[in-house]
């Protein structure tokens, strides 16, 4: 009988478990700071039964707890001990660590063990927190929203601080520049509407010359050289982008795209969507 699960081979790619502790932290932050933005509207009040605001707050207390439990295992996969940490907490390292150890075992158990089958047998259940599970996609979107709520200028204030196990991560493409975002397309034939839709976010009339100019383009490239991608202008009224796309040679329907250009918070947004939608 098998045992393993298609997720327990290479589950953590190129991800440290303090980077994979990091964005679970980072998540639970950006979920908390959502919550408790819709506890600042007034209009509803009155729609609210009494006490409900204060039932809301009590929940925003809980995510709270939760989020500090996620700091605690952070801070110990970074190397922080109990009595660091106590410290800061101004608590005694044992209580510390009597609290927070089964958070930091759970954590472990399921970093070693991402998937496990039910009793059942019948499939199997992930016991990462999503962030951990598609670190790729939560860096993506953590980035964008720092990008809306946090900063302006840094357009990866989430990505940049992490550690990697392989410092060569991005060999597959182009070195990277702050304003340039990366991707996938599943299937070489959803390449034209996906460059059609990210043609219409910037105004740019991509018609059926622009796509026999990228086909063309695209027949010599290879993912795994970064000298063979290949390079196509999207110019509109505002915004002006450099697409680069180059096949993957291991799953040979699979386009890589690097997309160079797009600064503004709401076309990355629009772009990280895009992405997301075409990768599947």
């Amino acid at each position: 009988m098998i045992d393993t699960t298609p997720h327990d081979n290479n589950a953590h790619g190129p991800y440290t478990p303090e980077a994979l502790a990091r964005l679970v932290l980072s998540q639970a932050a950006a979920d908390l700071a959502r919550d408790a933005g819709t506890l600042v509207v007034t209009r509803n009040d009155a729609d609210t039964g009494l006490g409900g605001r204060a039932s809301e707050a009590r929940q925003l207390v809980e995510h709270a707890e939760e989020l500090l439990a996620r700091a605690v295992v952070f801070e110990r996969e970074r190397g922080a001990s109990w009595e660091d940490i106590a410290r800061y907490l101004d608590l005694d390292p044992r209580a510390v660590e009597q609290r927070y150890a089964p958070e930091l075992a759970h954590w472990s158990e399921a970093l070693a063990e991402p998937c496990r089958f039910d009793e059942a047998r019948r499939r199997y259940v992930r016991r990462l927190p999503f962030a951990a599970q598609d670190p790729d996609c939560t860096r993506r979107e953590l980035d964008l929203w720092a990008h809306f709520h946090v900063t302006i200028r840094d357009l990866y204030a989430v990505g940049a601080g992490l550690r990697m196990t392989d410092p060569t991560r991005q060999e597959t493409y182009p070195e990277t520049e702050p304003d340039e975002m990366g991707g996938a397309v599943w299937k070489e034939s959803d390449l034209r509407p996906f460059l059609g839709l990210l043609s219409g976010y910037i105004n740019y009339p991509f018609d059926d010359t622009d796509w026999e100019t990228v086909e063309i383009g695209l027949e010599s490239t290879d993912d795994e050289d970064p000298e063979a991608w290949y390079s196509y202008p999207l110019s509109g009224p505002a915004h002006s982008l450099e697409v680069r796309a180059a096949r993957d040679i291991e799953d040979g329907d699979m386009v890589s795209v690097v997309i160079k250009g797009a600064t503004a918070a709401d076309l990355r947004l629009r772009i990280d969507t895009l992405f997301a939608a075409f990768a599947n």
